[in-house]
């Protein structure tokens, strides 16, 4: 049966296959959401990666790719989570790659081993492993390295070894592009229907996105993506059109997100591009770090960051966004005081443990204990254990700060390559590519400021996925000089 089964699908195309499957996922998906049996999302899952591994675990990828936007948080506990689908079927690809791998060795891999951003990618794991080893809870910290192992497997190395032509960068556009705009679209209409209530736009983003900031960050993400996939069709084509109509809904949307990471995000994404063009991204990257470790120097001394202590009182959250923008430049809003809150516990942690930290997805478990009491807000206590809203300090408390000067290393060793591929190469669509990488790129690291989503399913997927297109597009240039 096995053996019929497996001739009957290799007789349809790759293609013909794939569309088939992801109907049947989103009826599927649609009626457990629907009537809310989880159980009726699961048994589809099952029996399509039975069937692609059978056929060919390519199609499993690009199942994984498609499900991102779709993936939905399940909790186990407190501290204990994952993104269904999306999670499973990394773990499924990972496990095909390196059982593969050890019995084969493919040697199409050769030039992401020899990267020096794979090499990158590489250390940041080892250094994390590292930290787990001191961890103040190693189940948690061994849940994150064990997430890492089947993200860079499955959104780094699988991306690399699937897209390796021009083509097939276009190809991981739609299968991302499609499902995000599906999801985003259900969400505007939510935003819509409740009156584009700034209370309520967190529920707004269920349940695909947990929250608006990881639903705002998803379609930032993908916008500049949009621009770029317009120069792929003729102004008079229907897909043009659909592409040029997506970015303004991508602007209305992220406006009514109401995030505001996301709307300096942009300006800084396209700042970064125009930088990009007069060769200056690793000097200006060079001299924002600089600036970012003196504005760091400046409130450490002496204990200066106590005066920005907020009052208790007068600290609270808002309904309306105007007055949430407004109580933010006073120092009045609950969401920006608590970050406060959190950053000066990092500054308090880091003293203790400054090497290594607390080991990695421990932020939420011990920072309480370091908390000024000044700083304190009617929101402190945390019951959902979030982090601390900013990438960078929250590697600090948890890697300490070996960890953090590895991770800026690493994003300068990316603005580098960007920028001498931009440069080198002629190819005016790899360079569109690389372009459009960058602002995604610039995008993260404003966002990383305020948020920690490098381990979430929807944006740090997104992340590795452009390590890797950065890694082709590379040996693409280069293949086309020789």
């Amino acid at each position: 049966m096995l053996l019929a089964l497996k001739t009957y699908f290799s007789a349809l195309s790759e293609k013909s296959l794939f569309s088939i499957l992801a109907v049947a996922f989103l009826v599927w998906m649609g009626m457990g959401i629907g009537f809310d049996r989880t159980w009726l999302m699961f048994l589809p899952i099952l029996v399509v990666a039975g069937f692609l591994l059978i056929y060919n675990y390519k199609l499993l990828y690009w199942l994984l790719i498609a499900s991102i936007p779709f993936s939905i948080t399940k909790d186990f506990n407190q501290r204990l989570s994952t993104d269904f689908p999306t999670e499973f079927i990394c773990i499924g690809l990972t496990a095909i790659f390196w059982a593969k791998f050890f019995i084969h060795k493919p040697q199409n891999l050769k030039f992401l081993w020899n990267h020096k951003l794979f090499w990158g990618i590489s250390i940041l794991w080892l250094w994390s492993l590292i930290t787990s080893i001191t961890a103040v809870n190693h189940l948690i910290a061994i849940k994150y390295i064990l997430a890492k192992i089947w993200y860079i497997t499955s959104f780094l190395i699988f991306t690399f070894w699937a897209i390796r032509t021009k083509d097939d960068i276009k190809a991981l556009f739609w299968t991302l592009y499609i499902p995000i705009m599906m999801t985003a679209v259900y969400s505007f209409i939510n935003t819509a229907i409740g009156g584009f209530n700034f209370e309520n736009t967190n529920k707004f983003s269920l349940p695909f996105y947990d929250n608006h900031v990881i639903y705002a960050t998803t379609m930032t993400l993908l916008l500049p993506l949009v621009f770029i996939a317009r120069s792929w069709y003729g102004k008079g084509t229907v897909v043009y059109f659909i592409l040029q109509l997506s970015i303004p809904f991508l602007l209305i949307a992220i406006y009514f997100s109401y995030t505001r990471a996301c709307y300096l995000a942009l300006i800084v994404g396209l700042t970064m591009f125009i930088v990009l063009k007069f060769r200056k991204l690793i000097v200006t990257y060079s001299l924002a770090v600089m600036a970012v470790i003196g504005v760091l120097f400046f409130f450490s001394k002496d204990y200066f960051y106590l005066r920005l202590a907020p009052d208790y009182n007068t600290t609270v959250m808002h309904n309306e966004f105007k007055d949430h923008l407004i109580s933010t430049f006073y120092g009045k809003d609950a969401s920006s005081m608590e970050r406060l809150n959190m950053w000066v516990s990092v500054f308090r942690m880091y003293q203790e443990s400054p090497w290594v930290g607390y080991g990695p997805n421990n932020f939420p478990s011990t920072y309480k204990p370091y908390m000024v009491m000044y700083f304190k807000t009617w929101v402190s206590d945390n019951p959902l254990n979030l982090s601390c809203h900013n990438y960078f300090w929250l590697l600090l408390a948890e890697q300490g700060v070996v960890g953090v000067l590895l991770f800026v290393l690493f994003i300068g060793f990316i603005l580098y390559y960007l920028q001498k591929i931009y440069h080198s190469t002629q190819d005016k669509s790899l360079k569109s590519f690389t372009g459009g990488i960058l602002v995604c790129i610039g995008i993260f690291i404003v966002i990383l400021f305020f948020n920690d989503l490098v381990e979430t399913s929807k944006n740090g997927s997104i992340f590795f996925i452009l390590i890797a297109l950065l890694i082709r597009i590379h040996q693409l240039s280069i293949q086309e000089k020789n």
